[in-house]
């Protein structure tokens, strides 16, 4: 540490006193789900909070994003601290008071949590800016399941003014009990591709086959030669997956159809292997389509490059987490997973750190599933975490 510092207000004494607060946004978020694009009530409300307690700046930014500045009164750097927002196309299945009142969509992925979090450190930094570091900017991201809403963000401008330093972000853990928080160096999350791939043949009755040219057949033999061009020349265990999740094709059973269409992803967490296969699928595509006498379309959808926890800034994190929060929370390593993350974005524009914070009080939960749900009361751990962080980030600069 450069030198001893304490904030002049007990942090946990804050969050105990906010966590009613936080936990009442959060059921609202819930109860009132909106997809990615759509945050339109959740932007309001977001919008509404941070201006009634004063913060600066507040505005909306990126379409359905809310952005706000708190200056403390202290020289330090410019943080930003990021939660997402949106929520996914499942129907809850969970029974609660405060389930959700949307049918079809429902927070199966912690959104409501993390932006209900957010508010509760907005609050409490804003109150006490006297003993804060630096400039924080805040970021409620939307389209954090789908169309890049991160980037959006940045290419809005949010990082710019101020000219943002380090930012910061969390993410519930589903796979960790409460009162546990995962971290780790390096790639914490995949980068990710979904593609879709649109074959054109010739189309007839299923009894003469050789008059025509068969879009399933060559979609067959495309999914095996991309099978086996990554997991046979490309998998030396580190990490890329490439799987198909669609298939369409035809409407009965004595008829080939003109055209067949595949949907599918890749993960991976090396940007070189990423470019590589992007163009191996054109290349085998091409190979067989001409093979057969068709044609096809390839439509590329990037979603987030691979989110990247700087070392340096990762390393201040933990530091304190492990002495600032030791008697708050346990601190694991956290292995990367091939699932995506669009805080990638920021990751790549400055030094970041995202971390997992645990939820589940019995048994683990899984995200993305009707069946998610986790107890409110594990928002005190994600706000108090992020926010001995922000409070010690600049005492930590020469952590070891």
């Amino acid at each position: 540490m450069t030198q001893q510092f304490n904030p002049t207000f007990n942090i946990h004494e804050a969050v105990r006193k906010a966590l009613p607060y936080m936990m009442e946004m959060r059921e609202y978020f819930h109860a009132h789900p909106e997809l990615s694009e759509k945050e339109f009530d959740t932007c309001k409300t977001i919008f509404q909070e941070l201006s009634l307690m004063g913060i600066e700046d507040v505005k909306i930014i990126a379409g359905t994003g809310v952005t706000g500045l708190i200056r403390g009164a202290l020289p330090g750097p410019v943080i930003l601290l990021r939660s997402d927002i949106d929520a996914l196309p499942l129907t809850e299945k969970y029974d609660c008071p405060y389930s959700s009142l949307v049918h079809g969509v429902m927070h199966a992925c912690g959104h409501d949590g993390h932006a209900a979090n957010l508010l509760g450190v907005a609050k409490i930094l804003n109150k006490h800016k006297d003993c804060l570091h630096g400039t924080i900017r805040l970021a409620f991201q939307p389209a954090e399941e789908g169309n890049g809403g991160a980037a959006r963000m940045i290419d809005a401008g949010i990082l710019n003014t101020p000219r943002v330093d380090y930012a910061l972000g969390l993410h519930v853990a589903g796979s960790l009990p409460k009162g546990y928080v995962g971290i780790r160096s390096g790639e914490i999350s995949a980068s990710c591709d979904d593609f879709t791939i649109t074959l054109h043949g010739k189309g007839g009755h299923g009894s003469q086959p050789s008059l025509c040219v068969s879009p399933i057949q060559m979609g067959v033999d495309i999914i095996q030669q991309l099978q086996n061009y990554v997991y046979h020349r490309r998998a030396d265990g580190d990490g890329v997956v490439l799987t198909f999740g669609q298939f369409q094709a035809g409407h009965n059973p004595n008829v080939i159809p003109d055209t067949a269409e595949l949907k599918g992803t890749l993960r991976t967490y090396d940007e070189v292997k990423r470019k590589d296969i992007l163009e191996r699928i054109r290349h085998i595509l091409t190979a067989v389509t001409e093979t057969y006498g068709g044609s096809y379309d390839l439509h590329i959808v990037p979603f987030s490059p691979v989110c990247f926890n700087n070392p340096d800034t990762t390393h201040r994190v933990e530091a304190i987490l492990k002495t600032q929060c030791a008697d708050l929370v346990d601190v694991v390593p956290m292995q990367r997973g091939s699932g995506s993350e669009d805080f990638a974005y920021f990751s790549a524009a400055v030094p970041s750190t995202f971390y997992y914070v645990g939820v589940y009080s019995d048994e683990p939960v899984v995200g993305h599933s009707p069946d998610f749900h986790w107890d409110s009361n594990a928002l005190k751990y994600m706000c108090e975490t992020m926010l001995n962080v922000v409070y010690y980030f600049t005492s930590y600069a020469t952590s070891i």
